[in-house]
C-alpha cells in the first residue's frame, strides 16, 4: 500500500492512499482502471483535501507535531487549594501544575524537583510532553520509591521518559532520578518542592515553588500552597542552577543560597556554609517588635504574624515556641495553625504565653477513624504585619518547602521572602481562615462507637496518630 507524504511529515500528513480519500475506495482490490478513469474534479478534490491541512499548520505557525493539549498561561502569585472545598477548589494546585505542563511545547525544558512523586495526573502530563519533544527532568527522594517502598507512578514515569532519548541533544533528554538523602547535603532529605518552564506558550521564564508535592494526596488530604514567578531569567537560572546541583545527588561546601531580588528573596537549603551560624527563623521571630506598627499594617497598633506549618518539634522547635510564647507576652497578635508539634512545644505555647496562650488551630482531622490523622495543613508559611527590624510598616511573607524542624535545616528546601503588602495580605487572610473555618465535618461524635479522640483511637490499635504525617512532611 502506497504512502503519500507531504514535506517530510508524518503522522497526520502521512497515510495509505487508500486511506486518503472516500473515492479512492471506489474500486475494488483487483481494479488497476482506477487511476485512468479518475475525473479531473476527484482529483482536485483529492489535492485539497491533502494539502489545506498542511496550508493551515504553516499559516498557524506550527505544524501539528509540536501541538500542545492545552494553550494555559499560568497566573502569577499565590493559589492555595482546599481538600474540603470542592472538587475544583481541592485540585486547584495540581490542575495548574497539569495545565502549565501541558502548554509547553517542543524543544523546551521542564525540570522538577519534588519530595515525593506520586500523581498520575502529573506523571501523564508529563509523559505527554515528552513524545512531543518536550525536555523532562525530575528528582525525587530515594525515600518514596525503593525496594522496600513500591512506587508504580515513578516507575512507569522513568521508564517512559527514558524512550527515545538516544535520538535528543545531551541537553534535551528526559529522565527521573532520585537523591539518597538531601541531594546537595550530607545528610537530611530531598524535601524542595519546586516546578521550572523555561517558556509556556508565549510566557518566559516560569517557576513555582512551595509546600505541594508532585503527588495525590498533596490535593485530596492535605492544605497546600505554591507561589509562581515568571518573567525573571536571573530567577529561572538560579533555581536550574541548583536543580543542576541536585541531580549530582553529591554534597556541596555551600550548601546555603541567597538571592536577593528587591522585594523578593530566595533562599535554598541545606542551610550549611557561610552565613549559617543562627537559626534563620529565630533569626526573623527576634527581629519582630509587637507595638508600634503604622502605615495600616498590624492590628491595633501591635504586629500582626500569622503562620501556618505542619511540623515544629525537638529543640529548635522549643527555642521557636519559646520565642514565640515571649513575643505573644510582649503584645503580638499571633495566629497558629498546625499539624504535629512536639508535646513540649505545644506546652510553652499553651501555658508560657500568657492568658490563653498562643491562640492555635489544630488542622488535623482522622477521616476514617482508624487512629490515624489523614487531612492535615501541609503549608509552611508565616506572614507579619507590623514591626520588623527599623520597619513600622513592614508587610512581609515567608514561604516556601521547610518545617520548623532539624531534618529541614539539612534537606534540600527552598524558601522565598516577599516584601508587599498585596502577597502578605492574601496569605494572611488565607491562614485566617484556615484557623477559623475547621471543616463542619470534623465532628468528634463522627466515628460511633470508636472511642472519641484520635489519641484514644491510636491507642487502641497501637498505631502512632501522625504515621501519615510524618510520612508525607
Amino acid at each position: 500500500m502506497g504512502l503519500l507524504r507531504l514535506v517530510g511529515m508524518e503522522g497526520l500528513y502521512s497515510m495509505p492512499v487508500s486511506w486518503a480519500h472516500p473515492y479512492a475506495r471506489a474500486a475494488g482490490p483487483h481494479d488497476t482502471r482506477m487511476d485512468s478513469k479518475m475525473t479531473t474534479s476527484v482529483r482536485r478534490m483529492l489535492c485539497l483535501a491533502l494539502v489545506l491541512p498542511l496550508v493551515w499548520a504553516l499559516v498557524a505557525g506550527a505544524p501539528a507535531a509540536q501541538a500542545t493539549p492545552d494553550h494555559y498561561k499560568p497566573s502569577r502569585g499565590a493559589t492555595f487549594n482546599d481538600p474540603f472545598g470542592g472538587q475544583v477548589a481541592t485540585y486547584r494546585i495540581s490542575h495548574k501544575i497539569v495545565r502549565t505542563i501541558d502548554s509547553v511545547k517542543k524543544d523546551h525544558r521542564i525540570r522538577i524537583a519534588s519530595w515525593n512523586f506520586r500523581s498520575v495526573g502529573i506523571s501523564n502530563a508529563l509523559i505527554r510532553a515528552h513524545k512531543r519533544g518536550v525536555s523532562v527532568r525530575v528528582i525525587m527522594d530515594y525515600g518514596n520509591w525503593n525496594p522496600d517502598i513500591p512506587n508504580d507512578i515513578a516507575k512507569r514515569t522513568q521508564a517512559a521518559l527514558a524512550k527515545g532519548d538516544k535520538h535528543r541533544d545531551a541537553d534535551m533528554t528526559s529522565w527521573l532520578k532520585r537523591c539518597r538523602g538531601a541531594c546537595r547535603g550530607d545528610h537530611g532529605i530531598a524535601h524542595t518542592k519546586f516546578y521550572l518552564f523555561d517558556k509556556v506558550q508565549k510566557t518566559r521564564y516560569v517557576a513555582m515553588y512551595g509546600s505541594a508535592n508532585a503527588t495525590l494526596l498533596a490535593a485530596t488530604i492535605q492544605w497546600n500552597d505554591i507561589f509562581t514567578l515568571t518573567g525573571s531569567p536571573s530567577v529561572y537560572e538560579e533555581f536550574l542552577g541548583v536543580f543542576d546541583q541536585m541531580k549530582r545527588d553529591k554534597a556541596v561546601k555551600q550548601g546555603y543560597l541567597n538571592y536577593p531580588h528587591g522585594p523578593l528573596d530566595l533562599a535554598f537549603y541545606p542551610y550549611q556554609g557561610d552565613g549559617t551560624k543562627k537559626d534563620p527563623v529565630l533569626s526573623v521571630l527576634n527581629n519582630v517588635r509587637c507595638s508600634g506598627a503604622t502605615g495600616g499594617t498590624g492590628v491595633g497598633g501591635h504586629t500582626k504574624i500569622r503562620i501556618a506549618q505542619t511540623a515544629t518539634y525537638g529543640k529548635r522547635g522549643l527555642a521557636l515556641a519559646e520565642r514565640l510564647a515571649q513575643m505573644k507576652r510582649r503584645g503580638c497578635n499571633i495566629r497558629l495553625v498546625y499539624a504535629m508539634f512536639g508535646t513540649r512545644v505545644l506546652d510553652v505555647l499553651r501555658h508560657e504565653a500568657g492568658p490563653g496562650g498562643v491562640p492555635l488551630t489544630h488542622l488535623a482531622y482522622d477521616a476514617d477513624c482508624n487512629g490515624i490523622y489523614d487531612k492535615y495543613v501541609h503549608m509552611k508559611a508565616m506572614t507579619v504585619s507590623g514591626v520588623y527590624g527599623k520597619n513600622t510598616h513592614a508587610a512581609i511573607t515567608w514561604n516556601g518547602s521547610a518545617n520548623w524542624t532539624p531534618v529541614s535545616l539539612a534537606s534540600d528546601e527552598v524558601l522565598g521572602l516577599l516584601e508587599k503588602r498585596s502577597v502578605t495580605r492574601n496569605y494572611s487572610k488565607w491562614i485566617d481562615y484556615l484557623f477559623t473555618h475547621v471543616p463542619g465535618a470534623w465532628d468528634q461524635g463522627h466515628c460511633g462507637s470508636s472511642p472519641g479522640t484520635v489519641s484514644e483511637r491510636a491507642a487502641a490499635r497501637h498505631v502512632d496518630p501522625y504515621a501519615l504525617i510524618r510520612q508525607d512532611l
